[in-house]
């Protein structure tokens, strides 16, 4: 993959899950209570793991390129 291709898709993926981050933290499940929390907990890994990912995609380094 074209290297200026993967930092742009990094930074679209990083921007969405800290958009979906922020929309869990200041919006609407606030009032989610009971066993839905749990839910909520959930889709905030995914998050997390969403803004790893798009990092991963923007620091990515060939194993050829890669020293030891």
């Amino acid at each position: 993959m074209n290297k200026g291709l993967r930092c742009t898709a990094g930074g679209a993926t990083m921007a969405a899950g800290i958009a979906f981050a922020a929309w869990l933290v200041f919006g609407a499940p606030h009032d989610w209570e009971g066993e839905v929390r749990w839910l909520r907990l959930a889709l905030g890994l995914g998050a997390m793991a969403v803004i790893s990912g798009g990092a991963r995609l923007i620091f990515w380094v060939p194993k050829s390129e890669r020293t030891p």
